[in-house]
């Protein structure tokens, strides 16, 4: 899996034109700049602050066109503007962080537009196997929801046993860290960042089980930047006194990064949870309408809502297992989601 998660980080890079040394650029490194501090500290006794820091690395906006864009196309959203709203989200580049979003989003309005087929061809490529497992719940209940819509029963379930599969694990581990705040998989990503702002790239494989975005969200962000400036001063700190001061910024820095944490896994638990009830919901109309249809079907066979034969033809139900001399002789009644069919001889 580690390979499809590199393989969408070097995507993200490319569709934005950006070559990893123009990245590099634009980040600013911590190890750097706490040896400057130091160095600084040494000489004049420069007490210890992030705050220019934090003003390089998070002051500008990040992807501030794409974050727009997907503002924007989702006010068009709300005021039922959908044709608007797709455009909008089109201008957001096919693999930045923002693209699968505007996919999903995007699906939604055709949704909303009642064209299903384009509804469903954004949540293939949603559920495609490189982004199943990290794409939004709700891209899920769209593809289902539309599947209920088009009556295609088989893959409603169809896409709730894939839900279960990919999105079972990255569940719970929310959840769970909704709870605690931390995991070992925040632990890898702070072990080895360095240069921030962070991005897709640095989260690596973790990103399957945090909050998704968690990267894009400021405050985990500034709350990151300081645990690790202060972690590497207090390496560097030349007296207890210092080192003290440095060791209680660092603490603090970690207990408000945990309470960031455990506010974004809240926020996507709630939203799971409403996923996952309206997907029982999907799933209950569709066993029902299963039953339904049956009966709906003989009722449309028995109501003869075909055209009419002539007195030299017979006609019979349906049952998967046509005579040779009725091939090529089907007729279909598709007016409803119950389709009912006959052959003729």
């Amino acid at each position: 899996m580690m390979k499809s998660f590199v393989a969408l980080s070097t995507m993200a890079v490319l569709s934005l034109g950006l070559s990893t040394q123009a990245l590099a650029q634009n980040r600013v490194s911590v190890k750097d700049w706490v040896q400057t501090w130091s160095d600084k500290a040494a000489k004049k006794n420069v007490p210890f602050s992030t705050s220019d820091l934090e003003k390089k690395a998070l002051g500008t906006c990040s992807d501030c066109d794409n974050k727009s864009a997907l503002a924007e196309g989702r006010k068009l959203f709300t005021k039922g503007q959908f044709e608007q709203a797709i455009r909008t989200y089109n201008e957001i580049p096919r693999g930045n962080t923002y693209w699968l979003s505007a996919v999903e989003e995007k699906g939604w309005a055709y949704f909303r537009q009642e064209d299903y087929e384009k509804a469903l061809a954004q949540t293939k490529t949603l559920l495609a196997p490189q982004f199943a497992e990290i794409s939004n719940s709700e891209a899920f209940l769209l593809q289902s929801l539309t599947q209920l819509k088009i009556c295609d029963y088989k893959g409603v379930f169809e896409t709730h046993q894939i839900f279960k599969e990919k999105q079972k694990n990255r569940i719970m581990e929310v959840q769970q860290l909704a709870k605690t705040g931390w995991n070992d998989a925040l632990t890898q990503v702070l072990k080895k960042a360095d240069k921030f702002p962070l991005t897709l790239d640095d989260m690596g494989d973790a990103v399957q089980r945090l909050p998704l975005l968690i990267y894009k969200d400021v405050e985990f962000q500034k709350q990151a930047l300081r645990f690790k400036a202060s972690e590497r001063a207090i390496a560097l700190a030349d007296s207890v006194r210092a080192k003290d001061q440095l060791e209680k910024t660092n603490t603090q820095s970690f207990l408000a990064l945990k309470k960031r944490v455990q506010e974004l896994a809240q926020e996507e638990t709630n939203e799971n949870f409403n996923v996952i009830q309206k997907l029982n919901l999907v799933e209950v109309e569709a066993i029902q309408r299963v039953h339904t249809d049956m009966e709906l079907a003989d009722s449309m066979y028995k109501k003869n809502q075909f055209e009419k034969v002539g007195d030299d033809k017979l006609v019979f139900m349906d049952d998967g297992r046509p005579w040779i001399d009725e091939l090529d002789k089907f007729e279909v009644a598709a007016k409803t989601c119950a389709k009912g069919i006959r052959r003729k001889m």
